[in-house]
């Protein structure tokens, strides 16, 4: 089992941190950062979007699926968004694969 963790300060200059541990598929996670999220709990559900994901992470799909959590519990993610998690979930697993 591989594991590793980013902090990347995006666009807007919100940082965002990501550690997981993978093998074929995301086995943990968790998700940090300086970014806003109301409701708070929709983050437990995010997390729980990314574990089980599979390796390689498929781009559009994981985007989509937080974008339906937000969607469906009417939540706002403020300073951060949905592809800017998936493009860190992604870098964080080359940089361990490498």
């Amino acid at each position: 089992m591989k594991s590793g963790s980013i902090t990347k300060k995006i666009i807007g200059g919100k940082l965002v941190r990501i550690d997981i541990t993978f093998d074929e598929r995301i086995k943990t996670a968790k998700l940090t950062g300086d970014f806003f999220l109301h409701p708070e709990d929709t983050l437990e559900d995010i997390v729980e979007v990314l574990i089980g994901a599979s390796v390689p992470i498929q781009h559009e799909e994981l985007r989509n699926k937080i974008e339906a959590v937000l969607e469906m519990k009417d939540a706002q993610l403020i300073g951060a968004s949905a592809e800017d998690i998936v493009n860190i979930l992604k870098e964080v697993v080359a940089c361990v694969s490498e």
